[in-house]
């Protein structure tokens, strides 16, 4: 992992109080700042609470006294489970691997990785093992290691990681060094470190004095370098485009989105503008989201940082931290992060090692609060003003797709509602807005029956029966609008459960709120459509059946 210049010191893995068998496997000449502050004194085996900005070597910082400390035991290669690591996600989980495995590689000691993604049944067998090998009586961790305490408690982890701590054996009958890294250094985390942290544990912090408040950038780098800006949810995507094609072709830029589902559209979007025509042609997209299986999500990242030119990373939060993808020059933020913490994190994707970098974050004009937040306010974000609007987009996708990123949306915003100062009717509607922009079509409907609210107005069809172009939003599962809370919301498309393809309603239920679809509706037929979308909507062949109010 890159490390900047100023978090290296001027002492020797060589001359480093450490076995021959570990120097032979370090790749480094010098100690970074959290390496040198930590080493003798996790050596020793108290326990540690250490504040590191991420990208510091602070991987290494705990991995080589845990080792060092194996070794000197004359453990035997048989024993297993003496060092116990737990990380957020499954690529600093991997990454962490790696690191291991160049330690060991002199040393008669494997490592092993439990990870989610993969095949189910060897992470079973993997998990079955822990579990028998923490009740054999020669397995008794000798040291525990939280990595990303702060963002393993920002997911919440916190019951897994009481259950996963379960399973070791009592502290106070067996000798175990516990170890928290974190980039910062709130409540939450001295509460943690109460739980699992000797009394007399000592605090490290190898922050600079200009990385206090920002953790992954100082103020002066940040100051010029990153905006805001504020456009209706309906130009969205088509001013995305228009980022992406001023950071020209050899801009290495990462987008996150909010949600996994919002992450796959967004990217399948990109990819067919991009191969719609030589004019809208971007960089490379790839994309990583929970969602997908660890082998895609592995891959994706290795195509992406190998990417010798321009690139762009289409992402979730998975990678706002721990991940190491050198070069990164633009930051784009679509839509609000999770928190003004997590905002700062998403920037350390980029500037690392000391390199310029630029971020964007683009925001719907009620999500402008975020701006004013006190954490926010402190930054020297400017508006962004050179915008360069692109034209039409043309993709297609499929309705199953359209669907989950509409019901993952709604969940996403449901919990901002006070701060948007949103009723849950608002939201329903501004979603429906979203499920247009991805393509969900309209429906024509024949009957002479009253339209929806959202309806175009009736015109005199065939025989003197109106034709009404009406639009009911994507069918969300009634158990999901409980989950969200949104039981008797007007606008919504609520039926009993999605069919197993997750693409259409088994049976429809009727509107969230007052009526909904009550019997068979109206004939509808297909509208003429292109999938081709304009600066604010995109529209793809398909009908729905069945009536529910509409969405606005």
């Amino acid at each position: 992992m890159a490390t900047e210049k100023k978090h290296f010191t001027s002492k020797r893995f060589v001359d480093a109080p450490i076995s021959q068998l570990s120097k032979a496997g370090i790749r480094h000449e010098f100690l970074t700042d959290v390496q040198d502050a930590t080493l003798e004194h996790a050596l020793s085996g108290i326990d540690l609470l250490v504040q590191a900005k991420t990208g510091t070597g602070k991987t290494m910082a705990f991995l080589l006294p845990a080792i060092e400390r194996l070794a000197s035991s004359q453990l035997t290669s048989s024993d297993v489970g003496k060092i116990l690591v737990l990380a957020p996600t499954r690529e600093l989980a991997l990454q962490i691997e790696e690191e291991a495995m160049s330690l060991l590689a002199h040393h008669p000691y494997g490592v092993q990785s439990v990870i989610g993604g993969t095949n189910i049944n060897t992470e079973k067998n993997r998990l079955n093992f822990f579990h028998r090998s923490h009740r054999h009586p020669n397995c008794h961790p000798r040291v525990l290691v939280l990595d990303e305490a702060d963002r393993l408690l920002d997911q919440g982890f916190r019951k897994d990681l009481e259950r996963i701590v379960g399973f070791l054996p009592d502290r106070r009958g067996t000798k175990r060094q516990c170890m928290l890294f974190s980039a910062t250094f709130d409540k939450a985390i001295q509460n943690i470190a109460k739980i699992y942290l000797d009394p007399n544990y000592k605090f490290i912090s190898t922050l600079h004095a200009d990385e206090i408040n920002t953790h992954e950038h100082a103020i002066d780098e940040l100051t010029g370098w990153h905006s805001y800006l504020v456009t209706p949810l309906e130009d969205t995507l088509p001013i995305l485009v228009s980022l992406l094609k001023q950071a020209g072709p050899e801009a290495k830029t990462m987008l996150f989105c909010t949600t996994a589902r919002g992450t796959a559209v967004v990217a399948s979007i990109l990819q067919q503008v991009s191969a719609a025509s030589p004019q809208s042609m971007l960089p490379p997209i790839y994309q990583i989201q929970s969602r997908m299986s660890q082998a895609a999500r592995t891959r994706a990242a290795q195509e992406f940082r190998d990417a010798p030119e321009g690139a762009v990373l289409v992402t979730s939060d998975v990678t706002a931290r721990g991940m190491d993808f050198p070069s990164v020059t633009y930051i784009i933020q679509l839509s609000l992060p999770s928190s003004p913490a997590q905002y700062i994190h998403r920037l350390g994707r980029t500037a690392r090692a000391g390199a310029a970098g630029e971020g964007i974050l683009m925001l719907m004009p009620d999500e402008q609060f975020f701006l004013r937040l006190p954490e926010i306010a402190s930054l020297p974000l400017t508006p962004y003003t050179q915008l360069e609007r692109t034209g039409n987009l043309k993709f297609k996708l499929d309705d199953r797709s359209i669907g989950q990123a509409y019901s993952a949306w709604l969940g996403f915003y449901k919990s901002w509602l006070k701060q948007l100062r949103w009723s849950p009717t608002e939201l329903v509607k501004q979603g429906a807005i979203w499920a247009q922009c991805l393509g969900w079509p309209s429906v024509t409907e024949v009957g002479g029956g009253p339209s929806t609210s959202g309806s175009a107005p009736a015109q005199r069809g065939a025989r003197g029966r109106s034709v009404v172009a009406t639009w009911i939003p994507p069918p969300i599962a009634k158990r999901t609008v409980g989950l969200m809370g949104l039981r008797g919301t007007p606008g919504l498309n609520v039926v009993d459960r999605l069919d197993d393809a997750g693409d259409g309603p088994a049976r429809n239920t009727g509107g969230g709120g007052r009526g909904g679809g009550r019997g068979r509706g109206p004939k509808a037929t297909k509208p003429p459509t292109e999938g081709a979308s304009d600066n604010r909507t995109a529209h793809t062949p398909a009908t729905r059946r069945g009536k529910a109010k509409a969405g606005q």
